[in-house]
């Protein structure tokens, strides 16, 4: 036997008693500028470091920079007297001289002594 169909109401909702919705509040974060694009200056000539201030370093090492600081000078200023050469450089005295002995070994320099004055100067 079939049942028959009576209507059935649906239960209405029950009602939610709505809550007050505090608004967030974040605070915003200042933005950092951003940072200007320079045009990268041109180098300017700075005498070179003292090389005996850098720490650390061993007298192979300091040989070889002074001896590229003694290249550099003959490069701008040509034949210099050795007498010179110590007092333009700001290291030892014996470390230009051994810089001296190693360009020589090496076949960089030439040194000619006229009038008692011992000159160095690149070779060509």
């Amino acid at each position: 036997m079939k049942k028959p169909k009576t209507p059935t109401e649906k239960p209405e909702p029950k009602t939610k008693t709505e809550q007050a919705i505090a608004p967030v509040v974040t605070k915003a974060k200042p933005k950092k500028p951003s940072p200007i694009q320079k045009a990268p200056k041109k180098a300017q000539a700075v005498a070179p470091k003292s090389i005996e201030s850098t720490p650390g370093m061993t007298n192979p090492e300091r040989v070889g920079l002074t001896a590229g600081s003694i290249w550099h000078y003959l490069t701008e200023n040509g034949a210099t007297s050795v007498a010179k050469l110590v007092r333009e450089l700001t290291e030892e005295e014996k470390i230009i001289q051994r810089s001296i002995g190693w360009l020589a070994q090496e076949g960089k320099i030439t040194l000619d002594v006229v009038d008692r004055v011992e000159t160095i100067e690149l070779k060509e």
